[in-house]
């Protein structure tokens, strides 16, 4: 079956728990946004991977990207390089807005030749010992790698494949400048790294397709083939939330999903997902939505837009620190 498309706001997943990237031409395989991210909106402190590379330029507030277990702290004028499928999140750091470049796309773009594919592209897609590269605001390069992103946002807007795909050579030749250093940086990750990553995929598959069943810290354990202190490890260390509060987090993803979807009730829709009831699911939801579910369905019935409630989280916000 076709993985669906995804919905703006909602991360999917394939049924190898890779996500589904929501390109912006289906048959060219790059996601090139003007992003923002704030506190407690759905695409917040969701762990993924995919086999495309990812880059991230701050441009205006701060934020912080997880990768590999790992917490960057991202200013304005950063950039990070997120290697492809290293298990990664973003996170709001402040009661603000953090807006945002972002460039997700896919190596065999610039798989020019066989000769490119495996001297220049593959010993670093291949490399589990570099997740991420980070890109100051005063590196040498770091107003340079800020400024291809920005351009390549406005390409975007043309839909230039050519100068998108030029962009991305560019973009990689200082990957490429870069690694050697970035490489010796992350030498001294902690032990069997990329071994607790396959796992916890191992784990996220599972409750992909057992999310809705009754299922406990024992069965995510067994599904990684790890003890139950190991797996509380490797939750804790790559997604920053527990086995249970992960399930909780993906079942309130799909309660969101089918508020968007359709007309069930609450009762249906917390037996569908794995809620034992209404009221849990409810409880659960706002924890992670900052509003009830019957909240967020009216909004999304009002056809409220993402950036109406980016306004509306700004309006607020403003209000807070007056208050403050």
């Amino acid at each position: 079956m076709a993985a669906q498309k995804p919905k703006s706001g909602i991360i999917m997943k394939r049924n190898d728990g890779s996500e589904v990237v929501n390109y912006n031409i289906d048959s060219f395989p790059t996601y090139i946004h003007d992003g923002y991210v704030y506190p407690g909106c759905t695409w917040e402190r969701v762990p993924h991977y995919h086999d495309d590379v990812e880059f991230v330029s701050v441009y205006s507030g701060s934020m912080e990207y997880s990768v590999d277990g790992v917490n960057i702290r991202l200013k304005k004028g950063d950039t990070l390089f997120v290697n492809a499928n290293a298990i990664h999140y973003s996170i709001a750091t402040e009661n603000r807005v953090t807006r945002y470049y972002l460039a997700i796309m896919n190596p065999r773009i610039i798989c020019s030749s066989y000769a490119v594919e495996t001297k220049a592209i593959k010993p670093i897609i291949s490399d589990r010992s570099v997740p991420f590269i980070h890109f100051k605001a005063d590196d040498f390069d770091g107003p340079e790698i800020q400024q291809l992103l920005k351009n390549l946002c406005k390409e975007e807007e043309n839909k230039s494949e050519f100068m998108i795909t030029k962009g991305f050579f560019e973009l990689w030749e200082i990957i490429m400048h870069r690694f050697t250093d970035a490489y010796r940086l992350h030498v001294g990750r902690i032990e069997d790294a990329d071994s607790h990553n396959a796992k916890l995929k191992g784990m996220m598959i599972y409750i992909d397709e057992h999310f809705n069943e009754q299922i406990n810290l024992k069965d995510i354990a067994q599904a990684g083939c790890v003890s139950q202190t190991l797996c509380n490890q490797i939750f804790n260390k790559l997604t920053d939330k527990s086995p249970i509060e992960y399930l909780m987090h993906y079942r309130s993803r799909k309660v969101a999903d089918l508020l968007q979807a359709g007309d069930m009730s609450m009762a249906e829709i917390a037996e569908i997902t794995g809620f034992t009831g209404a009221s849990y699911m409810a409880e659960t939801f706002k924890k992670f939505y900052k509003m009830s579910p019957r909240d967020f369905r009216k909004s999304s019935r009002l056809g409220t837009s993402s950036s109406s409630r980016l306004s509306d989280y700004n309006s607020k916000a403003e209000a807070q620190s007056h208050c403050d």
